[in-house]
């Protein structure tokens, strides 16, 4: 039989027994630090991989390598178990990201009777996350429920392409209007930094675009990331992008938006684009990294003064929407 992830895998699952069971099971009540050295030999680039990952994540390559493993040989063996872990796993990952505290938590929470009582007790809350609940929660935060309720990998629904920059202008107006919110809406627009400068209109740039923000939810304010989709802006999308530009310009204006222009490594734009990762967590990584690059002023200017770089159809188009 050759050797690879899946006949690995089926193997593992002919090959358990009892005596295997028992450790496993051992095994999550077991301090990380007790077990006796093991030494693997992996290959360079799997040991290097291994060595910068987790210390980029702040924790040793044992600990990186025991959660993976222990939780890759659980998810084998006990599919319906594991899902269940992963549904206040990745709860609590929700309520992370998002930096909500265990009493804004439980504030949010109050209209299904979850308190600090519930939220101090893994079981506890396993108990109380209903399919309605994760499914009101995924709506709140703009995120996949089916990753929410464990069903999925991808924590966000993936936009796609961003067919029509008109529409987009739309989508957003309709958005920015919602009462609930609480501060001033942040559109994110980001470029593959290696890509040339978006005034070019260049078949390699690029643009992908996302909204931050503020609404209240049962007296708890909360940040909430969306990601809107990607452009490149040639091929016919010249002059679209030209007047969702100008638009951003408009909106920051009349104060109703912040506009963000920066760049990023284009795998950024991949995970946003695939939804791979919550865009909460993957904008604060961009927005965030010391060394944040913004756009040129070329290419900001397209922003500037938009009376002069709009149509008089398309303002008042602007006019309607806001």
């Amino acid at each position: 039989m050759n050797l690879n992830v899946t006949s690995l895998l089926s193997r593992l699952t002919l090959e358990h027994d009892d005596k295997l069971s028992s450790l496993l099971s051992a095994s999550a009540t077991e301090s990380k630090k007790s077990g006796d050295p093991l030494a693997v030999r992996f290959k360079p680039g799997i040991r290097e991989y291994v060595t910068q990952a987790s210390a980029k994540m702040g924790i040793s390559a044992s600990e990186f390598i025991n959660i993976l493993i222990e939780g890759v040989i659980r998810e084998t063996l006990s599919p319906f178990q594991t899902r269940a872990t992963h549904v206040v796993e990745r709860f609590q990952l929700l309520m992370d990201a998002h930096d909500l505290k265990i009493t804004e938590v439980a504030m949010l929470l109050y209209p299904w009777n979850i308190g600090l009582s519930v939220l101090e007790s893994r079981e506890r809350t396993m108990d109380y996350l209903t399919a309605p609940l994760l499914s009101e929660m995924a709506r709140w935060f703009n995120v996949n429920k089916s990753w929410l309720m464990a069903e999925s990998s991808s924590p966000a629904v993936a936009p796609g392409n961003i067919p029509d920059w008109h529409n987009l202008a739309l989508q957003i107006s309709n958005k920015i209007k919602d009462i609930s919110l609480t501060d001033l809406p942040q559109i994110v627009l980001i470029r593959d930094m290696l890509a040339p400068s978006v005034d070019n209109h260049s078949y390699e740039t690029l643009v992908g675009v996302s909204l931050i923000t503020v609404k209240l939810r049962n007296g708890v304010p909360l940040r909430i990331a969306e990601y809107l989709g990607e452009q490149i802006t040639y091929g016919g999308h010249e002059q679209l992008f030209n007047d969702f530009m100008a638009y951003c310009g408009v909106l920051e204006k009349k104060g109703l938006a912040n506009i963000i222009t920066c760049t990023t490594d284009v795998s950024n734009l991949l995970v946003l684009s695939l939804g791979k990762a919550l865009p909460i967590m993957m904008l604060d990584k961009i927005l965030y990294q010391h060394d944040l690059r913004h756009w040129k002023r070329e290419e900001v200017n397209l922003m500037r003064s938009p009376d002069k770089q709009l149509s008089p159809e398309w303002l008042k188009e602007i006019e309607n929407m806001l």
